[in-house]
């Protein structure tokens, strides 16, 4: 086996040096659920075009609580070792991981700000897995400029609400059993009139649109919401009017480092997948790895990977140490997402046809490494904070 071979194997096999004794046993944990119970049914939920809410739920049980204070019950685990288990779990599949993702902010939310009444309703469930979460931002016309929302909350004579609107994109739309919605609150607009509220399932005047057709991703059961008349109990109040918008934005540099993170393992994967079948094959009585044309394109690869790991590491150091690290995110998300799209297509051109076929993993990862470029923020909108950035410095 060559060195290239070798050198990307070992990568693979390592695991954070930063972390504890117990942490690593964490992401050993995360690396076996991925591995034996992920891994081997992945691919026929993605075909069948379905939601593995079972399997969510168990992982949800197992890693539920990672950004729940210990004194709540949680893990309380800071964004290296969480970064570290999503990664363990992207391996798998990257779309299944941020399922987990999303759970995990709307659960670390409630422990962050909820009311103790809300804390005690929902805590504990939502770390066991036997509810599972969903955050409701998005609109139709309201994406990337999320201050524009429609979706209206009134507050009746009674003190409780009655929310109207419509929702799209929202991941665990269709297995969750908890959305978090956002929505102008009372007549006023714009981002100092948002508000958030819970809303159960089985409330009236929710309605779970049917799940979208994609690329790939659609373990995450992403779909719309439609709120006709929702009514809520007055205690069903998140975030109140003018904190609601701050309260989504507040994640957001934790979930594009996490993100970032994903990307990397997926397409670590997929190049050690590469260059695995690459060493294997035989072409003109030696191996195609050693073919300039194969081997280049890997090299490449690989670079664009180091890249990506070391700005992601970069933002996670600083969001450990309590620092901004809104611009060092955006890099990361930017260069992770794009590295990992590229590097894929790359990888898989290196296995010839064998890597167009659905039993191999990467056009599955290549799928995700698309949607990831939507995911918390498209990259011109990573473009944009980097453009300010550059602005604020002259």
């Amino acid at each position: 086996m060559c060195w290239l071979v070798m050198a990307i194997l070992k990568e693979i096999e390592m695991i954070p040096t930063e972390l504890s004794e117990q942490d690593h046993v964490l992401v050993k944990e995360a690396r076996d659920f991925a591995q034996m119970q992920v891994a081997p049914v992945i691919e026929q939920w993605e075909a069948q075009r379905e939601v593995p809410v079972g399997l969510l739920r168990e992982g949800i049980g197992l890693f539920g609580g990672l950004l729940v204070p210990r004194s709540l019950g949680g893990r309380e685990a800071n964004v290296r070792v969480t970064a570290s288990v999503l990664a363990e779990l992207a391996r798998a599949d990257l779309a299944f991981a941020f399922s987990l993702v999303v759970h995990l902010n709307l659960t670390g939310a409630i422990a962050r700000i909820g009311s103790k009444e809300q804390k005690e309703k929902y805590l504990d469930r939502m770390m066991r897995g036997d509810l599972v979460g969903s955050f409701c931002l998005t609109e139709p016309e309201a994406g990337t400029d999320a201050a524009s929302l429609r979706t209206r909350a009134r507050q009746k004579s009674d003190g409780n609400w009655e929310l109207n609107g419509t929702k799209a994109w929202t991941t665990n739309a269709v297995v969750a059993d908890l959305y978090c919605v956002y929505a102008q609150v009372g007549e006023a607009t714009g981002s100092r009139a948002i508000g958030s509220f819970l809303v159960e399932r089985s409330d009236a005047g929710v309605e779970v649109e049917p799940a979208y057709q994609m690329m790939g991703g659609h373990v995450m059961g992403t779909s719309g919401l439609s709120l006709n008349g929702c009514l809520l109990p007055k205690n069903r109040a998140f975030a109140p009017a003018g904190e609601g918008f701050a309260a989504a934005m507040q994640g957001i540099d934790l979930a594009r480092v996490v993100l970032s993170g994903m990307c990397c393992a997926i397409l670590e994967e997929s190049l050690a997948e590469a260059t695995r079948y690459a060493a294997s094959r035989q072409a003109f009585s030696k191996s195609t790895l050693n073919f300039q044309g194969v081997q280049f394109p890997l090299a490449d690869v690989q670079t664009s990977l180091r890249a990506s790991q070391l700005l992601t590491d970069q933002a996670i150091n600083l969001l450990d140490q309590g620092g901004d690290a809104r611009v060092e995110a955006a890099h990361a998300k930017k260069m992770s997402t794009r590295s990992a799209f590229k590097g894929i297509a790359a990888s898989m051109q290196a296995m010839g046809a064998r890597g167009f076929r659905r039993d191999c993993a990467l056009p599955r990862h290549l799928a995700c490494a698309k949607m990831a470029e939507y995911l918390d923020g498209t990259t011109e909108v990573q473009n944009i904070v980097i453009g300010r950035s550059l602005s604020k410095s002259t």
